[in-house]
């Protein structure tokens, strides 16, 4: 599920200063990061609990940032969402017992949210860098 957030930017923003912010304070939350630059944007890949037995009953985190440059605008592209583990939870909570439905469905409120959250961040770092 692709989802695209647009957010206001000065002449003088520093991508680079961004992302390395929103790096740290990923990676100081427990997140691996993986940033790629792409042209004249970044791709940046955060995932959270992506191996393991929380994988598989949907409490994983995980969605890629494709973030670019437009006009006066940066431009968010969240792309490859972590959902599989989801599913397997419903699937299996359904048919064997309750309790990893559940858990599944507190990890897809999560998935849902992680995008907002993580433009909230990027909203915060390139206000704190206009003051």
């Amino acid at each position: 599920m692709a989802d695209t957030k647009m957010i206001p930017i000065n002449s003088d923003f520093n991508m680079e200063n961004m992302v390395s912010k929103l790096t740290q304070m990923y990676q100081s939350k427990g997140f691996d990061v993986v940033t790629t630059k792409i042209g004249s944007g970044v791709s940046i890949k955060l995932s959270k609990d992506d191996d393991g037995i929380k994988k598989f009953v949907g409490l994983a985190l995980g969605v890629t940032a494709n973030i670019t440059i437009n006009g006066n605008s940066l431009m968010i592209n969240f792309t490859d969402a972590e959902w599989v583990g989801k599913i397997i939870g419903i699937c299996v909570g359904w048919f064997v017992c309750l309790i990893p439905a559940i858990i599944a469905v507190y990890g897809v409120v999560k998935q849902s949210e992680f995008p907002k959250t993580v433009t909230n961040d990027i909203q915060m770092l390139i206000n704190s860098e206009t003051k």
